[in-house]
């Protein structure tokens, strides 16, 4: 995309120089027309090669120097021409390789040396030398240190561009990182949600599908207990699928994230499964900020929806929190075959509570524990003001 724009930058910057040497060669081409003189046709050919000035510096300011020097053999006096050095010197210097800049510069020097020698009515008089010499040297450091400001410039907006388009390319990659974290909490979200809801119906199912044979009215009531899990998940996953939505869904009433407090809730509705669930609570756990408590409820929650999948049958359960000032333990206990259950390889549910607890920079370890069964400890930090 930057290709065509280059193009007309060229091809403007060439216009302008054309026009440039258009301009001075006015002079010349008239007095030429109407007085013929062979020092016209030289002033010509030295202001001709400007309009190449910035595609080819070096090699104009060398043509332009050996006309120069010429001049300086057939003629003994200043003419208009010699202009065309100064113009040169100063391309050379915004324009050329580095090691042709510092070359101009004393090239320039020997040429005002030349010109104060050549001018002067006697060679032997240095005091008339010296005195062409200082202004041409005057002329030339001004002509040469235009043409390097001019350079420093360029350089310098250069570098802001070159500034602006990476920071251009850091913001679109910090949009990308921040999109894929999102993703990932959302993904998060969503498999708690519905790994656990899905867990507890499925089991609220079977149990009802035993029950109805024999003892309708536990199937009734289980059915309600899976008709209000279900509606319960299905809040929460409009809650959750409203944040990747574009239009007013962030107008409508939505239900509140979990919190550690209801970590209790989560329990009931788990022991309402037919799972047997121990809560021990030390400390106050309305204490928690809302991402700790949300941390918290989502471990406790993943934990114990894997002992309801994973466990076996007629398990027990564990649940012990511990709020210091300082930090928040947990750990959940079962007495069933989790420890030895087969990974299907399909489950997010502990790479979930890994990633919460890094947010919160804590530790976690699950596994089976001595004895039989399986046990998840984890342990989240907290500013103790």
């Amino acid at each position: 995309m930057r290709e065509r724009p280059d193009l007309w930058r060229r091809i403007d910057t060439l216009w302008q120089d054309v026009g440039l040497t258009g301009v001075l060669l006015l002079i010349p081409l008239l007095v030429y027309v109407f007085t013929g003189t062979a020092q016209s046709l030289l002033d010509i050919a030295l202001i001709l090669p400007l309009a190449m000035r910035r595609r080819a510096p070096v090699a104009t300011f060398t043509v332009i120097c050996l006309l120069l020097l010429a001049q300086a053999v057939v003629f003994d006096t200043p003419h208009y021409g010699d202009i065309a050095l100064l113009v040169s010197l100063h391309a050379v210097a915004a324009y050329g390789p580095m090691w042709a800049v510092s070359a101009s510069l004393g090239t320039g020097f020997l040429g005002a040396a030349v010109a104060g020698v050549r001018w002067a009515q006697s060679m032997s008089d240095v005091g008339e030398a010296i005195s062409y010499f200082v202004p041409l040297s005057a002329l030339v450091v001004a002509a040469w240190m235009l043409g390097y400001l001019a350079r420093t410039r360029r350089a310098y907006v250069a570098g802001l561009e070159e500034r602006a388009e990476q920071l251009e390319r850091d913001a679109a990659q910090q949009a990308q990182i921040a999109t894929a974290a999102e993703r990932a909490r959302i993904a998060r979200e969503m498999h708690d949600v519905v790994a656990h809801s899905l867990s507890v119906m499925v089991i609220q199912a079977d149990g009802a599908l035993y029950a109805a044979q024999k003892r309708p009215e536990v199937a009734i009531e289980t059915l309600r207990t899976i008709s209000e899990t279900g509606r319960s998940s299905l809040a929460e996953m409009r809650g959750l699928l409203g944040l990747l939505r574009d239009d007013d869904f962030g107008h409508q009433p939505m239900t509140p994230l979990p919190r550690g407090a209801d970590i209790s809730e989560l329990v009931e509705q788990l022991r309402g499964s037919g799972l047997a669930v121990e809560l021990t609570v030390l400390g106050d756990l309305d204490r928690l900020d809302a991402a700790t408590g949300l941390t918290v409820y989502r471990i406790v929650q993943e934990a114990l929806t894997n002992t309801l999948k994973h466990a076996g049958p007629d398990v027990t359960a564990a649940v012990d929190l511990r709020i210091t000032t300082d930090s928040v333990r947990i750990q959940v206990d079962d007495d069933g075959r989790g420890g030895t259950a087969t990974d299907d390889g399909q489950g997010h549910g502990m790479l979930g509570i890994r990633e919460r607890i890094a947010v919160h920079a804590g530790e976690v370890e699950a596994g089976p524990r001595p004895g039989g069964g399986f046990r998840v400890h984890a342990v989240i930090p907290m500013d103790p003001a």
